[in-house]
């Protein structure tokens, strides 16, 4: 569904480039994490799938349409939805579900159908019981699941999360993830930009990217393994990862694929 081919990107005034030859495929349906410290240019390159951003040179290719194409952003941006940090600066009005309907809306989308986009929007993202809540009153997980029912209610295929569990607490980055994994098992391209690499556990691919390139793709399992990659781009493997290292370092054999505290606490009880 989406194809970096040869991408450079120069912010004005900047002689280093925030991309550098940037290749990349992500497939349709595919879970991916892109992590890296800040200024790594992961968020960069997150603004490229919609056409925030425009490439200096290489091309991007969404769906099938070329986001250096005027004629062609607009369908470009039916298919992306895009979710950033702060939901406060995604929020337009004080309802929950007046701010989700306000999309279709402004599509000019049949009454009708704008009322089972906003139920059916809210019933995906957990938030069907908030439908007459006021927004203010709402914490920032819950906020931010409105935020991206509002991009489902376009019904995009693709969903990309600009580090939108920057600003949450751990209750609330929780609940987030589990809405964008439900959300991806029910079919959907997601893209999450994170530092976090808790985060990354249930991914199909990591991209790891230092200084504006990408320095290793993988699953978790391999991206974990990458001990000297993941040090010198300023990361650190998941707590559990590193539990999970040190009992194999001391001749426990536990499988690469344990990479949450759960999966390791039941690989260890069968060592016993």
């Amino acid at each position: 569904m989406i194809q970096f081919q040869n991408v450079t990107f120069h912010y004005e005034k900047s002689s280093t480039p925030a991309l550098s030859e940037i290749n990349l495929e992500i497939a349709q349906g595919e879970f991916i994490a892109i992590v890296g410290h800040n200024g790594s240019g992961k968020s960069t390159l997150a603004k490229h799938i919609n056409g925030l951003l425009l490439p200096t040179s290489g091309s991007v290719i969404v769906c099938g349409y070329d986001t250096k194409n005027e004629n062609d952003i607009l369908k470009i941006r039916q298919q992306v939805g895009m979710a950033f940090q702060n939901p406060d600066n995604q929020l337009v009005t004080t309802i929950v579900e007046e701010d989700v309907a306000f999309g279709p809306e402004n599509l000019g989308i049949a009454s009708e159908e704008i009322r089972a986009r906003v139920d059916r929007a809210l019933s995906s993202v957990g938030m069907t019981q908030y439908a007459e809540s006021a927004v203010h009153n709402l914490s920032g997980g819950q906020k931010q699941r409105i935020a991206i029912a509002g991009i489902l209610a376009l019904r995009p295929n693709i969903l990309v999360l600009d580090e939108a569990t920057a600003m949450l607490d751990p209750s609330g980055r929780e609940d987030l993830l589990r809405t964008v994994k439900r959300l991806h098992d029910d079919g959907m391209t997601v893209i999450m930009v994170t530092q976090y690499m808790e985060e990354t556990v249930d991914c199909d691919r990591i991209v790891v990217m230092n200084r504006g390139r990408i320095v290793c793709v993988g699953t978790p399992s391999e991206v974990f393994r990458k001990q000297d990659i993941l040090e010198k781009s300023n990361l650190v493997a998941p707590e559990a990862v590193k539990v999970r290292n040190e009992l194999k370092n001391m001749g426990f054999e536990i499988p690469d694929d344990v990479l949450t505290a759960e999966s390791l606490a039941e690989a260890v009880c069968l060592l016993l």
